[in-house]
């Protein structure tokens, strides 16, 4: 680590909120000091982990037998600084300048990448040792400066001085900064310990950026030997959270595509000499939800068919048996534990608990999915870690009062499930309270409610679901108390392989996964807390006064608005044509903001190539160093890239024009350049695009069939986001052939489909069911309207099934039928 400040935020959090401890793990933070190499210490095996920046990469071409785990910054905050009122203007005005950097820094390729490209090399510069203090600027003791967007600016303000920033990003070189990494063979060697220090260390990461104050004052007091001020860390906190979360929100992202670019880069400078396996370069195993096995367990679950599961068939929300299924919160962890080990877990259907507690003593079930010990339990079942700790309350009528011991309600009568663990256990502990036994916990309450008991005890999930869902302002909470439900799973006593697999399943549960599933369950049980018979009350009151004024206020309103509406339907009907037209254009422009965004994204790094090519044989001209080999392969990557370039504004023009030609169309030809505009958007958001596109020509308006394609695509593009995660496969099918007399074009999704009360509606104006910053609801409309007015053809919605790569899918199809009168040959 550099020196501390927001920076390493993740890291200190980490170990601040016990997340190492809590996976077994005691972590030193090592500082950096100028004698350090930061690769070298890990390879030595002084240290275990390191972060540094994307010449990680070339370092790897050197050698070095390294592996990146993740990148906490997206973008580079890296930059060269100096006063606003230096000399400096430009890159190329660096040289003879004096630099502060620090010898590890002098590696960092993002850095050199930007000054190479305008002809600048480190030799060019004055090398100063780094002070990390912005007061060499202030003095004149430097003229530059390698520092930190997020951090070192900022001071400078503070201080009262204005600065002068060059950012590689600016410069076409946007690389990943701050990359955790290891050694591949510490990797290899301990697959598990990687697993968990790289999970712990994004959920620090995850909790800094959540409680960016909280982590500020943490840092201001505890970490703090800059003095840097409170103010200043969390300006750095709200810089970095714009540099840190990829597209999908998610902190740490590496892409092999991402990777790739940085190498290309690299290469052409001729900072790489050697290959690179990307594969090899970028460890996954981390990743997945994979939990380490030893062979004899290994070879267990290749033995073991199924595992048989009993469950509680009536304590929701933690679990039931509905229609044979097993659900609520404990089925949601069993699901991926299931998924984790490869083995299915199979339901031991039962009425009662009562009963599933007996088929596990006759060892009809392999294990229970949520039970807690008990001294008579441990006589024929082991427990794994509990994986729910939920404390234990009582409930009462509404008028009773409130308590905090069960001692206060000696000689009541209190209701408790049979056989439930804290009934064996309370029983001992108050002998005096008298225990009812009840089935399950609807019985219980509904024994209060009839006053029958006194009160019923259970657990604060199950009381509090059915009390909201059923018994509002009859019941309530009137005690917590200080004993828990720790529930975990039970294993038969005979089976300690399958104790031990299952304990590192419920080890590799992220906390993310465990708080969407309570999240899940417990956000359906609040959507019904309110009590909602006085307010129909009202709203039928209500009702009959708004009757009765609409009925005498009716045929004076009815004569009213026919006449005016006379009126509006010629007027409307005059500005309709306009208005089609008007929405047109505007979709267009919707189209073309699309558009410039993946030029943009496009042809940065076709500029950065040329000048970097550009650069690259000035300098080796200057050291008569340049082959005609170098030359000749630099000229063809220019070449390469302007034609590109001249290419993606021809299509861009083409597309934004105003005539409606009638043209001669090759089907192919139009699927791919309409694939081409779109194609950045859909590899940013893993978009795999699948076409079956027929070679044949005929005569249409190209450009109108470009807009209405994008439009369908960026629709199905919009779906997919919303509806798979990143890791999912997000599949779009086109298929377009002859059929008949037509042309049909058919493009398919796998993103579920589109809700059939709202399918009859998506080609209506303005409607949208995006968020309303994000939708405006007439690319649709204006497709249809395309279609059908323009191009004298049909584009129709449906949702479909269908098969691809052995799986089975469901979405929606846009097919567009263009009738083939005008074949060309």
């Amino acid at each position: 680590m550099w020196l501390d400040q927001f920076q390493f935020a993740g890291f200190y959090v980490a170990v601040e909120k016990g997340f190492y401890k809590d996976i077994g793990l005691e972590v030193e933070l090592k500082k950096y000091d100028l004698s350090m190499n930061i690769i070298e210490e890990v390879l030595n095996k002084n240290a275990d982990f390191g972060t540094s920046s994307s010449s990680l990469i070339v370092d790897k071409s050197n050698g070095k037998d390294i592996v990146l785990l993740g990148s906490i910054f997206q973008s580079s905050p890296l930059i060269l600084l100096a006063l606003e009122n230096s000399n400096i203007n430009y890159v190329e005005d660096m040289k003879n300048k004096s630099l502060m950097i620090t010898q590890e820094q002098q590696k960092f390729a993002t850095f050199k990448s930007m000054l190479n490209s305008k002809g600048v090399r480190i030799d060019d510069l004055k090398v100063q040792e780094h002070s990390f203090n912005v007061d060499n600027l202030i003095n004149r003791n430097t003229d530059l400066m390698l520092a930190y967007i997020t951090n070192e600016p900022f001071i400078l303000k503070e201080k009262g001085y204005k600065s002068k920033i060059f950012a590689p990003k600016d410069y076409g070189f946007d690389f990943y900064e701050g990359i955790i990494f290891t050694s591949k063979e510490f990797a290899l060697n301990n697959p598990k310990l990687v697993k968990d220090f790289y999970s712990a260390t994004i959920r620090g990461w995850e909790y800094a950026f959540e409680n960016i104050d909280e982590v500020a004052k943490l840092i201001y007091e505890k970490y703090n030997p800059q003095n840097k001020t409170l103010k200043s860390l969390i300006y750095e906190a709200n810089e970095m959270k714009k540099l840190v979360y990829d597209k999908h929100g998610k902190i740490g992202t590496i892409t092999p595509e991402r990777i790739n670019l940085i190498i290309n880069t690299y290469r052409v400078m001729g900072l790489l000499e050697n290959h690179i396996d990307v594969d090899d370069l970028i460890y996954t195993d981390h990743l997945n939800n994979t939990i380490y096995l030893s062979n004899e367990e290994k070879l267990y679950l290749n033995k073991k068919e199924k595992i048989s599961v009993c469950v509680d068939p009536n304590w929701m929300p933690l679990e039931k048996i509905e229609n044979g299924k097993h659900i609520g919160i404990s089925a949601d962890y069993l699901k991926i534990i299931q998924e984790n080990i490869q083995i299915p877990i199979s339901l031991v259907p039962t009425k009662t608990w009562s009963e599933s507690m007996e088929k596990g003593k006759n060892k009809e079930c392999d294990i229970f999915s949520l039970l807690m010990p008990t001294p008579q339990r441990e006589t024929y079942l082991n427990f794994t870690k509990s994986y729910l700790d939920i404390p234990l309350v009582l409930a009462s009528k509404i008028d009773t009062p409130f308590i905090n011991d069960l001692s206060h309600v000696r000689n009541k009568k209190l209701a408790i499930v049979k056989d439930y663990a804290y009934a064996e256990l309370l029983k001992i502990k108050f002998p005096d309270i008298n225990f009812i036994d009840v089935q399950n916990v609807q019985e219980g309450l509904s024994l209060v409610e009839k006053e029958k008991v006194y009160g019923f005890i259970g657990s604060l999930l199950t009381v509090g679901y059915q009390i909201q869902n059923n018994y509002i302002g009859q019941l309530k909470i009137s005690a917590k108390f200080d004993e828990t439900f720790k529930l975990g799973i039970a294993v038969r006593n005979d089976d300690l392989t399958l104790l031990t697999i299952l304990n590192k399943a419920i080890s590799n549960i992220s906390e993310q996964q465990k708080q969407e599933i309570i999240n899940k369950w417990i956000s359906i049980n609040l959507q019904k807390e309110v009590n909602y018979t006085f307010l129909n009350k009202v709203l039928v009151v209500l009702l009959i006064f708004i009757v009765i004024f609409v009925l005498i206020y009716r045929e004076y309103l009815l004569k009213k608005l026919n006449k005016e509406l006379l009126e509006k339907v010629a007027i409307e009907i005059n500005k309709n044509e306009e208005k089609n037209r008007i929405l047109i254009q505007q979709s267009r422009m919707a189209s073309m903001g699309e558009m410039l965004e993946n030029i943009a994204h496009q042809w940065r790094q076709p500029l950065s190539t040329i000048s970097v090519c550009a650069s690259g044989i000035e300098i080796k001209k200057e050291l008569e160093q340049l082959s005609d080999e170098e030359f000749f392969q630099s000229i063809k990557h220019i070449k390469q890239s302007t034609t590109y370039l001249s290419n993606t504004i021809d299509d861009f023009r083409n597309f934004f024009s105003e005539e409606k030609t009638i043209n001669k169309i090759n089907l192919k030809e139009l699927i791919n350049r309409t694939l081409d505009l779109v194609s950045p958007s859909f590899n940013t958001h893993n978009i795999k695009v699948i076409k079956k596109v027929e070679d044949i020509n005929f005569l249409s308006l190209e450009n109108e069939l470009v807009q209405v394609l994008m439009n369908i695509l960026v629709n199905s593009k919009d779906a997919l986001k919303l509806s798979k995660k990143p890791d999912e496969d997000r599949i779009i099918l086109i298929n377009a052939q002859k059929q008949d007399n037509n042309i049909v074009i058919e493009v398919k999704d796998n993103a579920n489909g589109i809700d059939e009360n709202i399918i009859d509606k998506i080609f209506e104006p303005y409607f949208t069911t995006k968020h309303q910053f994000n939708g405006t609801g007439i690319g649709l409309y204006m497709s249809k309207l395309l279609v059908e007015k323009h191009l004298k053809s049909s584009l129709k919605a449906s949702n479909t099934s269908f098969e691809f790569d052995k799986n089975s899918h469901k979405g929606a199809i846009f097919t567009i039928s263009i009738p083939l009168e005008n074949e060309v040959a």
